[in-house]
């Protein structure tokens, strides 16, 4: 079953993480020790919890993670700046965006030199996973202010071979739909009705969990259609629908809240 609270579950411990792989952190020195793991694991979590301790202090790490030979750590450096308010990774997340999905997510023709089944089936895979990649790097974009992965998301949402490309996808243009509408007007984008074709058309739970979930964390214009769709859906269960109710009914009662000049939710 898909929670109503799906996407605010608690934070993980990354001090307790570090401490599991065998590094202390009781000092924001033996937590940049862990940022020169040889696993990119370690030092994907020891960045989010030096940022989580020191602040801006941990700019400078960040900036050189951002040159992090694995796609993960960069994204995730990526992130963590613009959450302190520096767009330093705007230009690596762009050519992540490129390199990983070099024409957006287009279907590519098979080569012709590769006849072996499996060699076949491990391009796919990797292909498939470059993608999500590149979701990734579109999703930070767009929190940062830039668009350019709306095309990719749009197309992996209702065409993604994975499940996870498609959940990526979610979270990029639920992203992007945040923004003002004059600006994606003038770009030609339209995040929320690719939303409102994943509500009708998804078949999976986990994407449409997702997808429902976070839709109830848009402005109650764009998040009620989308659910109003995901209510009516062929393809999920009652207990789906019955979420996707639940959720409405906050988005609609937190939109009347804030329509009362009364509420102090509306001040």
């Amino acid at each position: 079953m898909v929670s109503i609270s799906e996407g605010k579950l608690r934070p993980p411990n990354r001090a307790k993480q570090l401490q599991e792989q065998g590094y202390p952190t009781d000092t924001p020195e033996q937590i940049i020790e862990a940022t020169k793991s040889e696993s990119y694991f370690v030092r994907f979590i020891a960045l989010e919890l030096l940022t989580e301790r020191t602040g801006n202090e941990a700019l400078p790490k960040l900036k050189d993670a951002l040159d992090d030979p694995k796609m993960e750590v960069r994204w995730r450096a990526a992130h963590l700046l613009g959450t302190l308010g520096d767009k330093s990774g705007l230009e690596q997340m762009q050519q992540d965006l490129i390199e990983f999905a070099p024409n957006n997510g287009a279907p590519v023709s098979p080569d012709p030199n590769v006849t072996d089944p499996n060699e076949i089936k491990v391009l796919e895979g990797k292909r498939n996973l470059h993608l999500c990649y590149a979701l990734r790097a579109a999703r930070v974009l767009a929190e940062l202010g830039n668009h350019r992965g709306y095309e990719l998301a749009a197309r992996m949402a209702l065409d993604g071979a994975w499940a996870l490309q498609r959940q990526e996808a979610v979270l990029v243009l639920v992203e992007i739909a945040k923004a003002d509408e004059s600006i994606l007007a003038a770009e030609g984008k339209d995040p929320a009705s690719v939303l409102c074709a994943m509500a009708e058309s998804e078949k999976n739970q986990a994407v449409f969990g997702k997808l429902i979930s976070f839709a109830g964390k848009l402005r109650g214009d764009i998040a009620v259609p989308i659910l109003e769709l995901a209510i009516q859906s062929p393809h999920q269960s009652e207990e789906m629908h019955n979420v996707a109710k639940l959720i409405l009914a906050k988005v609609k009662a937190d939109k009347n809240a804030h329509k009362d000049p009364n509420s102090c939710c509306g001040e």
